[in-house]
């Protein structure tokens, strides 16, 4: 008798444990309201990243980058400022908290699905990191700059610093895509406000909005008609193409490659060889060209000239930090 007891007591805690890993695999992914959301605890642990709750705001960190989200909102908020918008806000369901799937793959750059056993696996092998991902903001990079026992240093300069010419030693920073525009929108003449009123942003969020939030707003609305005109006014091979779906920042995306390309393509072999072999790169072309105006008056000043006006550029979006 106590054998058999035995016997029907292992398998039922054989079937709760099946049932409630079951349960937890299916809960990784599922369609909430039309959209395809994942388990932001396991989609973090996936990632090496830390989950947890603070303030009622979900938390994904890694070191000192903090990422934080709430139930309200889209908005994936850094250091108080917006770094990106999810198609819809964190969902919590029977206490799983939820973030779309197209989060990860749109800002993270990582596509997350389940396989054959409905466990979380990611496309690529390689090793995620938050530090090639968010922006920081100016005196994060001011202090990893300048003080070298600032805390990951290393990691916020290998993120932020651009390949340098001519060996220069003045750190090259990317102040477009890794450096937060902390500025509120009244320290310009331009009337962002006024953008952002007419999508139907109250004064409340207007007040509290900096340049950084603006832009990366901005960057999910769709190009209106006379702007789509003259896209394809400007670039002839999208003459035909169906615009009607693109966004800022589809543009943005779209004009920074093809603007790069066509620069590029500016340039004879023999000029480019020209500039290899003095070790200056193409994109720093554009910091030569506001002071000597064309290519051939470039190549016929000295390094010495072309180094310390390069430096000069350097130096200048250090000290607009």
């Amino acid at each position: 008798m106590q054998k058999f007891i035995y016997v029907i007591l292992l398998i039922g805690l054989f079937s709760l444990a099946v049932c409630q890993a079951g349960t937890s695999r299916s809960n990784m992914i599922k369609d909430i309201n039309g959209v395809s959301m994942v388990s932001a605890k396991d989609a973090s642990r996936l990632l090496g990243l830390i989950y947890s709750v603070e303030d009622g705001c979900i938390v994904l960190r890694q070191d000192r980058i903090i990422l934080r989200f709430d139930l309200t909102t889209p908005y994936v908020y850094k250091d108080g400022y917006i770094m990106c918008i999810m198609e819809k806000p964190a969902v919590d369901e029977e206490g799983i908290v939820y973030l779309p799937l197209s989060f990860f793959s749109d800002y993270f750059k990582v596509e997350i699905k389940s396989d054959e056993k409905n466990q979380l696996s990611k496309a690529n092998s390689d090793v995620f990191s938050l530090y090639e991902i968010v922006k920081f903001l100016p005196e994060d990079v001011l202090e990893a700059i300048n003080n070298n026992k600032y805390p990951n240093r290393d990691k916020i300069l290998k993120a932020i610093e651009l390949p340098r010419s001519m060996d220069i030693r003045i750190p090259k920073i990317n102040n477009m895509d890794k450096v937060i525009q902390t500025k509120p929108l009244d320290a310009f003449t331009y009337d962002f406000k006024g953008d952002l009123r007419q999508h139907g942003y109250s004064e409340k969020e207007l007040a509290m909005f900096s340049y950084n939030d603006y832009t990366v707003i901005e960057s999910t609305w769709k190009l209106p008609e006379e702007m789509i005109k003259s896209v394809k006014r400007r670039y002839k091979e999208l003459e035909n193409r169906d615009l009607s779906d693109w966004t800022y920042g589809d543009y943005q995306k779209y004009y920074t490659v093809q603007d790069e390309a066509n620069f590029e393509s500016s340039f004879t072999e023999e000029q480019k060889t020209q500039l290899k072999q003095r070790g200056i790169l193409l994109e720093d072309l554009h910091y030569l060209f506001k002071e000597f105006y064309n290519i051939d008056t470039i190549l016929a000043k000295p390094d010495e000239v072309l180094k310390k006006t390069i430096e000069g550029y350097y130096q200048f979006s250090i000290d607009m930090l």
